[in-house]
């Protein structure tokens, strides 16, 4: 009820038990002037009840008519209050569709360039894959006949003046290693050309349930023996902060495990290439955390860091600041379509020689129906 109507009848009342009283006075006045014989007062005291009874009269009628309006107020309050409400949720339902629309528009655009880069690179694979094996084939096997023709030129070496042998040896000796060159560029290709092969395979493939604190555990241990010696060496400090309870999660437990053991690989590099130039504790956290019905997964080094200038490029396929021969640049790629297909999302925060931290954050329980996932039990 608005504010105004409860002040106007809240008066309204005020001035009828006024009235009230001095009726009431009237009335004793009225009794005494008989018993005094004060005829006077006595006529004057009725016309004062009659004109009091009629204010009274009129004053009730007054405020019935503000409590009837007061009440029609109230009502239309409520009723314009549940047409909001209504309203709300409506606009709430159409603002939760917007966005599983823009989802589902972000997911088409998504595979459609996934499909068009697989269509044009589907049938290049296999054309650049053989003739780079030839060329690789055929270099090491001319490698090795140079070192044969390196034996046969020593044991004529005898009959060969010095200038030539020594002319020849040199020209082996470049021939072998623009041969080991082309070994090795041809390696870096075909290592490309793997990855275009990755880039075209499906990173989606059937849920199931699984403990993500397990999940990093199985990962980290990986890494443990991966690196081994370099932890030992260099003495790396690595430190997972899981959940104080078992967590299932739905997801692809293949690639959610690539993708966590790239990470890993990334950070142990970081902490390596600046471990080579100054002195320093380095460390490598792993955690868990809860956050309603998400999960986030934090995995920060005190690495070299990556520069500003790079961060936006570094989830794109093919860009790495490693060498050709260490890397390929499609892990950050992969493992950033990993997680858009269980619906998450991954970000980096960074600064130079300092430290690198990605998270990653991921739905607890994925939309999918007749996936072979086994019944939960509540």
């Amino acid at each position: 009820m608005p504010d105004f109507n409860i002040k106007d009848i809240e008066k309204l009342k005020l001035k009828i038990q006024i009235v009230e009283k001095f009726f009431i006075a009237g009335v004793i006045l009225i009794v005494l002037a008989f018993y005094y014989d004060w005829n006077w007062v006595a006529g004057n005291a009725i016309w004062i009840i009659i004109v009091l009874q009629i204010i009274k009269w009129r004053l009730n009628k007054k405020l019935k008519q503000k409590e009837y309006l007061a009440k029609i107020v109230e009502e239309r309050t409520i009723e314009l209050r549940v047409q909001r409400d209504q309203v709300m949720q409506e606009s709430e339902k159409l603002s939760n569709a917007l966005e599983a629309l823009a989802e589902a528009q972000d997911e088409l655009v998504r595979n459609e360039r996934l499909a068009t880069v697989g269509q044009l690179t589907k049938g290049l694979v296999d054309r650049i894959l053989n003739p780079l094996n030839y060329i690789n084939n055929f270099a090491t096997l001319s490698v090795g006949l140079i070192k044969d023709l390196e034996k046969n030129l020593r044991n004529e070496e005898a009959v060969i003046s010095k200038e030539v042998y020594a002319d020849t040896v040199e020209i082996l000796d470049m021939i072998s290693s623009n041969l080991n060159k082309i070994t090795d560029h041809g390696a870096n290709t075909v290592r490309i050309v793997k990855a275009m092969e990755e880039l075209l395979k499906d990173h989606k493939g059937k849920m199931a349930s699984a403990d993500i604190n397990n999940l990093c555990k199985v990962n980290i241990d990986v890494i443990q023996k991966l690196f081994a010696r370099e932890i030992q060496e260099k003495g790396i400090i690595i430190s997972f902060e899981g959940l104080t309870l078992s967590l299932m999660i739905d997801m692809n437990i293949e690639q959610m495990s690539k993708m966590l053991l790239h990470l890993f690989q990334n950070s142990m590099y970081a902490l390596l290439r600046k471990a080579e130039k100054q002195t320093f504790t380095p460390q490598l956290i792993v955690t868990l955390e809860k956050d309603g019905s998400d999960i986030i997964i934090s995995i920060k080094d005190n690495g070299i860091g990556i520069e500003d200038s790079i961060k936006e490029k570094i989830f794109e396929p093919f860009f790495t600041t490693k060498p050709t021969a260490e890397a390929s640049g499609i892990g950050l790629y992969i493992s950033r379509e990993v997680i858009l297909n269980h619906r998450g999302s991954i970000s980096v925060e960074s600064e130079k020689n300092n430290f690198t931290k990605f998270v990653i954050k991921v739905p607890i329980h994925q939309n999918i129906e007749n996936n072979g996932r086994p019944e939960e039990e509540d």
